[in-house]
């Protein structure tokens, strides 16, 4: 093979490979840009959280919940976020663990939903395990949500929220209660994931109090958020 002939090879093969990247990344921007246009939201399962306690001397805890599934029920969406994978939370060997329970009971309409410091649109359960010792909190916040609640993914902009202690093991030290809980949420729609969430939660929590307590915490959340909470059952 000639010289000229090796170059003329390089050159068309350079070229064509210049010309399929460009192409590649034209395409992976115009994907980008439509991503972002049309506002879609990931499948995948997050929660970025803060609670930060009202007491005399407040403690921070941050939180990062990568699994968890939403489903939508008779009268409200029902959310679960955890930093346990679902099989560690059934195993029920687990001495860390944060499990967020939300419960979405009414979908405010941005421009046309008032909104004062006491509006309540979300119940909210907060199970913190530490060291083996369980601490169980309740109350109730606002939140905006984004995405069709029974179409596909859905967030939450959890904007303020007011949770106390409601029950926990013997040795758990509650450095928090009550406790202002800030951040986001989201979660894809798995309603039969949704439900063993729930029967892993509600069996964690049962076997550390010795008792089914699960459906017996919402008798503990305060008055106004009960009779909020019986109006979406």
């Amino acid at each position: 093979m000639t010289l000229s002939r090796l170059h003329l090879q390089r050159h068309t093969f350079i070229g064509a490979t210049f010309r399929a990247g460009r192409q590649f990344g034209l395409a992976a921007a115009f994907a980008l840009l439509l991503l972002t246009q049309t506002g879609c939201i990931s499948n995948f399962p997050t929660g970025q959280l803060r609670a930060v306690s009202q007491a005399q001397n407040p403690v921070q805890l941050d939180m990062l919940l990568e699994q968890g599934a939403y489903r939508v029920e008779a009268a409200q969406t029902s959310m679960y976020l955890s930093d346990r994978t679902l099989d560690e939370l059934l195993s029920g060997d687990v001495q860390e663990a944060r499990i967020l329970h939300a419960q979405l009971l009414w979908i405010p309409k941005p421009g046309t939903t008032p909104v004062d410091p006491t509006a309540t649109n979300v119940t909210l359960r907060l199970v913190l395990l530490t060291d083996g010792e369980l601490g169980v909190y309740g109350g109730a916040g606002f939140a905006w949500p984004n995405g069709t609640p029974g179409e596909g993914p859905i967030e939450l902009d959890l904007v303020g929220s007011t949770l106390t202690l409601l029950h926990s093991t013997e040795n758990f030290r509650d450095l928090l209660s009550p406790v202002l809980l800030l951040g986001s949420m989201r979660a894809p729609l798995a309603p039969v994931e949704t439900l063993r969430f729930r029967q892993a939660a509600s069996q964690l929590v049962t076997n550390k109090l010795g008792e089914t307590q699960w459906i017996r915490l919402d008798q503990n959340l305060p008055e106004a958020v009960r009779a909020l909470l019986a109006t979406h059952q």
